[in-house]
This record gives C-alpha cells, sequence and structure tokens, in this order.
C-alpha cells in the first residue's frame, strides 16, 4: 500500500501505540501527541528530501523516534506532574474558602474555639488534634507538590503523585471531623446557627470529601501505570 493513506496509516498507528501507554490529564496527553506528531512531520520530510518514498520515509522517522513504549516512558514524569498539579491546584482554591465558611458558621454560633463548645465531648479533642495533623500533612504536600511540578520535575519523578496524594487525602480528616463537630453542635442546639451559611460549610466539605477519594484513586493509579516496564 502507497499513497497519503498507507503514510497516515503508519504514523496514526505508531502514535496510537503510543496513546494507549500514556496516562495523566488529556491535555497534556493531546499536547504530548500532537509535539510527537510534528516531530515525525519533521523526520519524514527530512527523510525524502534524502530520497526515499513517502511511506519509507515514514517509516525511517517511526524507527528514528524508538519503540511505543520507550517514547512513552520518556513522557511520565511530565505526566506525573501535570496530573499531580491538577489535583492540588483545585485544594489550594477551595481550602481558604471552605475553611471561611467554617469560621463563618462557628462565629454565627459562637466564637470560641471548636473544641470549647458547649457539648462538645472531651473524648473530640484526640480527633481534633488529628485534624490539625492532617491539615499540616495536607499544606505541606500541597507545597511540595507545587514545587516538584515545577522546577524540580525532571529530578523527583513519581513524588508529585505521592505527595498530591497525601495533600488530597489529608483533607478528608479535616472535614469529618469539622462535619462531625457540627453535627454534635447541632444537636445540642438546632437554634444556633445560621442555615445558609451551615448549610453551605457542609456542603462544601462533602463535596471535598468526594473530590479528595476519587484524587487520591487517580494519583496511585496513574503511578502504578507510570513505573517503568508496565505494559
Amino acid at each position: 500500500m502507497t499513497g497519503p493513506g498507507a503514510v497516515d496509516e503508519v504514523i496514526g498507528t505508531y502514535l496510537a501505540e503510543i496513546a494507549a501507554r500514556l496516562t495523566g490529564p488529556a491535555r497534556a496527553r493531546r499536547d504530548i501527541l500532537a509535539e510527537l506528531e510534528a516531530g515525525l512531520a519533521d523526520a519524514s520530510d527530512a527523510h525524502r528530501a534524502a530520497g526515499l518514498s513517502a511511506v519509507q520515509a515514514a517509516r525511517a522517522a517511526v524507527a528514528e523516534f524508538g519503540g511505543p513504549e520507550r517514547v512513552a516512558e520518556g513522557f511520565h514524569a511530565e505526566l506525573a506532574a501535570a496530573q499531580a498539579r491538577r489535583v492540588v491546584l483545585p485544594l489550594v482554591t477551595a481550602g481558604p474558602l471552605i475553611g471561611g465558611l467554617w469560621t463563618v458558621t462557628a462565629m454565627g454560633g459562637r466564637t470560641v474555639p471548636p473544641w470549647q463548645w458547649a457539648g462538645t465531648p472531651a473524648e473530640a479533642r484526640p480527633v481534633i488534634l488529628l485534624a490539625v495533623l492532617a491539615l499540616a500533612a495536607a499544606i505541606a504536600g500541597t507545597l511540595f507538590t507545587m514545587a516538584t511540578t515545577g522546577r524540580f520535575v525532571g529530578r523527583l519523578p513519581g513524588r508529585p503523585l505521592v505527595t498530591a496524594a497525601i495533600a488530597a487525602g489529608g483533607t478528608a480528616p479535616i472535614d469529618l471531623t469539622l462535619l462531625a463537630l457540627f453535627a454534635v453542635q447541632v444537636a445540642a442546639a438546632p437554634s444556633r446557627f445560621a442555615v445558609f451559611p451551615a448549610a453551605t460549610a457542609a456542603a462544601a466539605s462533602l463535596i471535598r470529601l468526594a473530590y479528595a477519594g476519587r484524587a487520591v484513586r487517580t494519583c496511585l493509579a496513574t503511578r502504578a501505570l507510570s513505573r517503568p516496564g508496565h505494559s
């Protein structure tokens, strides 16, 4: 088979095999495939200028780029960084917003810290401490992820996905604790809180809980698929 159709088949099949091995955000994968396609076109043109036919030039370009698995592995760090950054950016945005909503909710009831709210059992204090530690882990994971998906991405391949999972997972104990404390307060004095801020804060925490669970699974799955040798 010769002609443009044969050339498209050679290049298309090669790119499809690479695409099947790429994991990460769709936009990042599209950009990589577009970059590869442009590179293959340039390489094919160079081989045609050297006297090869269109199909021979396409095959030579593909051989020059190397096997699909090796090419895909070369982009794993870049895609891991893109996935990790995609996970933590919503957390950076939502964190202060959700914290502000709960602050408004708490101020609507009492101006003292949550662990001093009337009706909050003393047994809840270790849980609150756990939530504080989880908050510290989430902040640390977020900051580390932002750093390693920028300047240092090439030096720490795969690590951003771990820290992004920590950042996302660290929000779960925070939201669970806030929701539990709020439930205790509502049971003790339902009229203490304004309905709209309280409902908004609770809904925001529930949404972040769902997002965190999905984000952790995505990070861990992407990391597993991005390991060298995975097929």
